[in-house]
């Protein structure tokens, strides 16, 4: 005789395969959340760059600072060009201004003029391009009163509490600075890639 064969429920057969791929599911759904926001905040930093281009024009032709958009509260202070890329720079180098585009630190001097001009930007948006550059390369860069060109002198990696990279020399240099290394996934490393250039 064969034995009675009893099938299980519908309801419990599907709660016990949810609970055998709850750890799948979660990672699928952890993955989708993360490739999503990556993908964000690309689009979002491509994205501004067209409104930060057209705020720059504006103040060109006005004099006068323009906010890329209504809440902004920052303004394009110069126009960047290196690897034949142009790149729009923020004023400020806070984590809110570095989603948007490169940031010029404030305490530091405007391209063009004399002293050390510092911008930082993402290691994963707009800076990724500093790992193409070399010495010997030509940057310009370009305000509302100085079109320079700067040759690249240095490439160093350096620890962030060396604070003497954003720190006047005497010269007329541009530091640009992100974070290292470039593959990273740690949110904030202790390393910067530093790119120093010298006036032409």
């Amino acid at each position: 005789m064969y034995g009675h064969f009893h099938k299980k429920p519908l309801r419990v057969r599907l709660r016990q395969g949810m609970w055998r791929y709850k750890w799948a599911l979660c990672c699928f759904v952890a993955s989708t959340y993360l490739f999503a926001a990556s993908g964000y905040i690309h689009v979002k930093a491509v994205l501004a760059q067209y409104l930060i281009e057209d705020a720059w024009n504006q103040s060109l032709a006005s004099g006068q600072p323009v906010s890329p958009w209504a809440w902004a509260d920052t303004y394009p202070v110069a126009k960047l060009t290196l690897a034949q890329e142009d790149f729009y720079v923020l004023s400020g180098a806070s984590g809110r201004v570095l989603a948007f585009g490169p940031g010029h630190m404030s305490s530091t001097s405007m391209p063009g003029e004399q002293g050390n001009a510092v911008i930082s930007g993402h290691r994963d948006t707009h800076f990724a391009i500093l790992q193409k550059l070399q010495v010997g390369d030509v940057i310009t860069t370009e305000t509302a009163k100085h079109k320079s060109r700067y040759e690249v002198a240095d490439i160093r990696i350096a620890h962030q509490s060396q604070v003497e990279l954003t720190e006047s020399t005497g010269d007329n240099v541009l530091t640009l600075i992100t974070c290292y290394p470039f593959a990273g996934i740690e949110p904030n490393p202790e390393l910067r890639y530093v790119v120093r250039a010298v006036l032409l």
